[in-house]
Parts: structure tokens; C-alpha cells; sequence
């Protein structure tokens, strides 16, 4: 323990991240933040006095070690706390350089094997008698029957692992099936990754969160969730501590020793009082604002227990209290109107829940996960980021709004080609993965500037990801234009790529807001391809990946007119 009073906490959400920095905070704790997305609006916390820039886990992740080492060394952190499995991941690949400069807040090996892998905890669960669901691990042989037979329907496909060290920033998906086509099709996408099935139990998601020491628990909290919509919920209510689930959360914590804060994920049948264990987050967790804003301070006691090996004593909570993140849960309530169809009953329903709920405001009743009077910023900047984005779409629709976008683009284009002096004129084209789109548009794109000099063209992915070949689709489809994407393989937009660009050209919306997220200074122009092609394409050029041969020849042949478009300007502003 080297008593520096500083923690480092990786993540940039509105919800674990943002609630165990103002915990740690408020509690005199030095808090440095390591982002991944560095326009996120919890990064304004008044909390926070220093942020730091980690590469991406790439390769062996030997460029992330050494940043993340020498970070370590200076600033001689007593906790580092990942709030999700993109941080937590690395650190324990590497626990045993980095336990040796800081504490790490990440559960032990045999801990993590269990806990992060679903199949597991359901195996450990079932071994200590805590009811799981049926179900059991997909293989190369079962086939949308034997599911059906063994569950019913609807049933639930989940990956044994949310996140993997081969897949860090793909997160992977938990999907309800409700019929033997879906399933079929389920199936086909399990099998890419390891994964299993299980029934559906119906009932209320419950949550039980923990701190524990060697495997006791020092203190428990319960929430049940009020509204959920795919396996998500940003709107819940704080619950005594159920006799059953608690012991069933000690049994597990019992049988590996475990220390740490974690909440354990349960579906309660609340007729029948049945519940089944679901599975467990051991690490800072999404409806973690509610305890803290209650009093039950679990970050400031993992700290006082991993850093002073102080063991606090439990404390009591509020019941009845809600918690709510206020744009995510307006998001989820107008997701789940589109999916129903409207009436009058439900129309009435949906009015007397909105009554209820304000009066809960009015009340005292509701905690928000966001807006806070003593560190307002990160809620008014999620606010204006919410309205920007609004506005932004409203602007679309109106007439010239397009063309204006796309006279923008060209100009921007001309722009940084006239400026370039003595540096090659650096173009990176930039989509999502770097296996479709942009290999196949610098190879254009270079084709038709080869008698121009002082030129270099490249391309790269969002995606945190490298070496991975184009989908055999893509390279058929690049044959067409004599382009041979054979021997291509993906190239991450890192930051040496980023700061060495005069011209950054996307594809779609999601590589622009990526960019943004990753880059919010980059100096060089972003302008979208769609712009050259002299076509309206209002949405961009989609990405083709997973797509028939037929979808990968339109998509091409758009790439070759904004390239066509493109090359245009270009020589434009060198001239």
C-alpha cells in the first residue's frame, strides 16, 4: 500500500463509471479517468483531475502494457478500478507485472474463470443447489429441435462470455428467440462464438449487489427494475434483501473465496416467489447510481478494503426509492412505443404510469443516475449532446440541407489537398472494420491518382481490430473492378494514422461518430464519400459485411462514384 490517495478508474459511462468516480470523490480520493471515449459527458465530472489517453488492446498488447505501465509508475495509483471487461481483461492478462505497481480491482483468476464465463456460474450455481435455468452449451450438432424439445420456446441464446481477450471490443449480444425460424438463424450466429441456450423464465429482473471479503458478505443492496427492454433497464427501485437470494449470493461467494464488489442478476417470479440465478457482474455495474445515491457507498468501501484492507461494517438503506437515468430511459420508453401497437387502453395505462412517476419526483422518491446538483456538467452536456443530435436530424430534413452537406465535403477535400506542402498528402479512408469498404476505395482511389506525385493513400478500421482478411463476398465482388482484395488485411485508425491524416474519408454515420468519440481534436477534415458520388445517398454507404453478392456489387458501385467524384477534387486542390 503506498497510501498515495489516488485511483485510476477505466471507463467513461453515465452509469458505473460516472457513479464510482463521484463516490471515490466525495470521498477525498484523487480520481484519474483512462476513457475510451473521450467525448463522453461523465468525463466532466468535477471529480476527476486527470485523464489519460491508453491505446487499444491490439496484438499481444505490448504498446497498451507499456503505456499502461508507465502511467502506473508515475502517478503510483493505490486502486485501479475497471468498470468493464474492455479494461478488466487486459489487466488481469497482465496482473502479474501491474499487482506489483498498484492494487487491481479485479477478481481473482479462478474467481474471473468462473464469473465471467455464464456456462460456469451456471455449473458452480447448480453444483451449491441455486436454481438455473435448463439448458446447456451449443455445439456444431444441435440443431433448432433439440432446443425446442429440451426448452420450449421462447428460449434465450447467450455467449458464455459478454467480452473475450480474441473479441475485447465486440461486445456480444444475449438473444430471446420466440420461433423456430429466429432460432435456426440464432444458431448459425452461436456457432461463431462459444455459447449456450436456456429457457425463458418469466418474472421481474432483480438484482442483488454485494461487497465481500474472502467470500462474506459485508454489505448487500437489492433492486428490482421497474421497465427493461432487451436485457437492459435504466429505471429501477431499491428493495429489502431477499433471505433466498442473498444466500444464494453468499452460497456462490462462499465457494470461491471472493472479494470484491459484484451484483448478481436474477429473473423473481413474483406469485410464486421462484427465482433463477441469471448471472453475475463482478465489477462496478450499471444500476450501481442507486446504492450510492443512498448511502451505500460501495466504491468508497472497495477502496477502504483492497487499499487499507478495512472491512466496514453494513449500513441500511431506503426501500421504495427509484432510480432512473433519465435520456436512457426516454430512449428505451420510445423504443419500446414502436413496438406496440397503439390503443386506447394503453394510451390510458401508459398516462397513469407517467403520473405516478412524476409524482414519485415530487415526492423525493426518484434519484437520477445523471443529474446531480453538486456536479451538474456531465447531465447537461449528456443533455446537449441529446439536443444537438435532435437538431441535427431536424436539419436533415430540411431542403438543401444535403446538398449544402455534400458542397461542404468538396470544398473541405480541395481545401486539404491546397494546403499540403512539403508532407505527402495523406487520405485515409475509414469505415468500420477495414475489410470491405475502405480497402476497396483506396485501391480505387490510388489507381486513379497514379500519375499524380506527393500522394500516399491508406485505409483503416474503427474497429479495434487488425489482420483480419475481407469476407470472401468482398473479394469476389472487388474482382469486378479488377481490384484484388486477396491479400488484404485490416489496419486499426490508431493514433499515429490519426495524427498524420490530412483528409479522413467515412462511409457512414457510425464511422463519423466514432471518429468523434476517439478523436473529438483531430485536426484534419472528416468528409463523407457519399458526398463526391453526385447521387443521392442520404444515409451514407452502408456497410456490405454479412451481405449476398448482389447488395456488395451496389454498394462498389457507389464506392466507385464518390471515389470517381473524389480523385476529382483532389487534383483540384493540388493543382
Amino acid at each position: 500500500m503506498n497510501g498515495t490517495g489516488r485511483v485510476l478508474v477505466f471507463g467513461d459511462d453515465t452509469r458505473s463509471f460516472l457513479a464510482t468516480v463521484r463516490a471515490l470523490g466525495k470521498a477525498g480520493i484523487e480520481v484519474h479517468a483512462a476513457p475510451f471515449n473521450f467525448r463522453a459527458p461523465a468525463l466532466a465530472s468535477r471529480h476527476i483531475r486527470g485523464i489519460h489517453r491508453i491505446p487499444w488492446y491490439l496484438g499481444d498488447g505490448g504498446a497498451w502494457l507499456e503505456t499502461v505501465s508507465a502511467l502506473f509508475e508515475r502517478y503510483r495509483f493505490d486502486l485501479v478500478i475497471p468498470c468493464d471487461e474492455r479494461a478488466l481483461i487486459p489487466l488481469h492478462l497482465h496482473r502479474g507485472k501491474l499487482s506489483a505497481l498498484c492494487g487491481l480491482a479485479i477478481p481473482d483468476p479462478r474467481a474471473l474463470k468462473v464469473l465471467f464465463d455464464k456456462h460456469e456460474t451456471r455449473m458452480l450455481a447448480s453444483e451449491l443447489g441455486i436454481p438455473v435455468l435448463p439448458g446447456g452449451l451449443i455445439d456444431e450438432t444441435a440443431t433448432a429441435t433439440d432446443l425446442i424439445l429440451c426448452c420450449g420456446l421462447p428460449l434465450v441464446i447467450k455467449p458464455r462470455a459478454s467480452y473475450t481477450p480474441e473479441q475485447l471490443y465486440a461486445r456480444n449480444i444475449v438473444e430471446i428467440v420466440r420461433g423456430p425460424q429466429a432460432l435456426a438463424k440464432a444458431l448459425r450466429t452461436a456457432r461463431e462464438s462459444p455459447s449456450y441456450f436456456e429457457a425463458f423464465f418469466k418474472g421481474v429482473g432483480v438484482g442483488v449487489s454485494v461487497l465481500a471479503s474472502r467470500g462474506r458478505i459485508l454489505q448487500g443492496f437489492q433492486h428490482r427494475r421497474v421497465r427493461e427492454l432487451r436485457g437492459s433497464s435504466f429505471y429501477r427501485v431499491s428493495t429489502p434483501v431477499s433471505p433466498p437470494l442473498l444466500d444464494a449470493v453468499a452460497r456462490l461467494l462462499a465457494a470461491l473465496g471472493y472479494t470484491g464488489v459484484a451484483m448478481f442478476e436474477f429473473r423473481v417470479n413474483e406469485q410464486t416467489n421462484e427465482y433463477r440465478l441469471l448471472e453475475v457482474n463482478a465489477r462496478p455495474w450499471g444500476s450501481l447510481p442507486l446504492p450510492t445515491a443512498l448511502g451505500v457507498d460501495f466504491p468508497g468501501r472497495l477502496y477502504q478494503l483492497l487499499a487499507q484492507g478495512v472491512e466496514t461494517p453494513s449500513r441500511p438503506y431506503k426501500t421504495g426509492i427509484y432510480g432512473r437515468n433519465v435520456v436512457s430511459d426516454l430512449r428505451q420508453i420510445l423504443r419500446q412505443g414502436e413496438n406496440r401497437r397503439p390503443s386506447l387502453r394503453g394510451v390510458l395505462a401508459g398516462c397513469a404510469a407517467s403520473a405516478r412517476e412524476v409524482s414519485r419526483m415530487l415526492r423525493g422518491r426518484e434519484v437520477h443516475d445523471v443529474f446531480k446538483a453538486d456536479d451538474p456538467v456531465p447531465g447537461l452536456r449528456e443533455i446537449g449532446e441529446t439536443l444537438g443530435a435532435m437538431c441535427e436530424k431536424s436539419m436533415e430534413r430540411l431542403p438543401g440541407y444535403r446538398a449544402w452537406q455534400e458542397r461542404r465535403d468538396r470544398q473541405r477535400a480541395r481545401g486539404a489537398a491546397a494546403r499540403t506542402t512539403n508532407k505527402p498528402f495523406t487520405v485515409v479512408f475509414v469505415c468500420q472494420g477495414n475489410i470491405c469498404r475502405s480497402p476497396f476505395a483506396a485501391a480505387l482511389l490510388r489507381r486513379r491518382l497514379a500519375d499524380v506525385a506527393n500522394v500516399r493513400i491508406l485505409s483503416a478500421g474503427n474497429l479495434p481490430r487488425e489482420n483480419r482478411p475481407s469476407p470472401p463476398a468482398a473479394i469476389a465482388a472487388a474482382r469486378n473492378w479488377n481490384v484484388d482484395l486477396q491479400e488484404h488485411k485490416s489496419a486499426h485508425f490508431g493514433d499515429e494514422m490519426a495524427s498524420g491524416a490530412h483528409l479522413v474519408v467515412i462511409f457512414d454515420a457510425t464511422n463519423r461518430r466514432w471518429i468523434g468519440e476517439r478523436y473529438p481534436a483531430l485536426a484534419s477534415p472528416v468528409v463523407s464519400l457519399a458526398s463526391f458520388t453526385a447521387a443521392p445517398f442520404p444515409d451514407g454507404i452502408a456497410d456490405p459485411d454479412g451481405s449476398d453478392a448482389e447488395q456488395f456489387r451496389s454498394v462498389y458501385a457507389m464506392i466507385d462514384k464518390g471515389v470517381a467524384g473524389l480523385a476529382d477534387d483532389i487534383r483540384r486542390g493540388l493543382s
